[in-house]
């Protein structure tokens, strides 16, 4: 398992995952090893769970995982909160400038 950067194109961490583990605990432990403040995280499908997410935010970073048929409730979530409001409503403001 590795975190690269690809803006200085360089390995910044890697781990070797065990065969009594899986990529997804390697994953959750190199995340708590790197400088993730201010820089945003992304990966493949299988590593959008909320414990890989929190990581990321409790470390400071943003992270951006896909989302696959295989989580059909995040899934609709993500299409619901992207989904155009109903013919007739307009989208609640935002906040003021």
């Amino acid at each position: 398992m590795a975190a690269y950067a690809p803006e200085v194109e360089a390995v910044l961490g890697q781990l070797r995952v065990d065969a009594k583990t899986n990529e997804h605990k390697a994953a959750l432990e190199l995340l708590g090893i790197l400088p993730l403040c201010g820089r945003v995280v992304t990966a493949d499908a299988m590593f959008t769970h909320r414990d890989v997410c929190t990581a990321v935010l409790d470390g400071g970073g943003d992270s951006i995982l896909p989302a696959k048929e295989n989580q059909p409730n995040l899934l609709r979530d993500i299409q619901a909160a992207f989904a155009e409001p109903p013919a007739g409503l307009s989208p609640s403001p935002g906040p003021a400038a």
